[in-house]
């Protein structure tokens, strides 16, 4: 009951505290998350990859943590005892910068890919996965409240990818 409590508090303060809008160096953020996550990507094998020259950009910086901490937290829940890679990126498309995570464990079928971004939705045969269903909603109402939108895209040859985008004109 504290972990759905708390993470209830975190879906209310997504969508209701206010914004810090700064300079956000994104290979800052992902450093911390990998290390935050290092011990259990090292004990299961998994390969962490991203580029040298990830962006700047101006965003609340909690918000990214979040954001990116939730992604790694369901890669590794969810893709299945077959992952063994983490990449992430970031892209420039028109007026937004689009931050993704790929990983290359179990995908998810079209059906489900806008459902898992609704609150307290959880994948039918991951019930045995701790979570109350809300680290995905959060995810898309940080996007949102950035100017932008989360969305996942999956299929065998490409693995799983969930991108969010955050305006450039923050």
């Amino acid at each position: 009951i504290a972990v759905l409590a708390e993470q209830i508090m975190m879906y209310i303060s997504s969508k209701e505290s206010p914004l810090h809008i700064e300079p956000v160096k994104i290979g800052e953020i992902t450093q911390m998350i990998r290390e935050e996550f290092s011990p259990q990507l090292s004990v299961r094998g998994i390969r962490w990859l991203e580029p040298a020259n990830l962006p700047e950009v101006r965003a609340d910086r909690l918000s990214m943590l979040r954001v990116l901490r939730n992604l790694v937290d369901n890669a590794l829940k969810y893709a299945g005892d077959d992952l063994s890679e983490i990449t992430v990126g970031c892209a420039e498309s028109g007026d937004c910068h689009v931050l993704y995570l790929t990983n290359n464990g179990a995908i998810i079928s079209e059906e489900l890919s806008e459902k898992i971004f609704q609150p307290f939705e959880r994948n039918k045969p991951s019930e045995t996965v701790k979570g109350v269903g809300l680290g995905l909603a959060i995810v898309r109402e940080l996007a949102e409240r950035h100017g932008g939108r989360a969305w996942v895209r999956s299929s065998d040859s490409e693995g799983t990818t969930f991108s969010f985008s955050i305006s450039k004109a923050l």
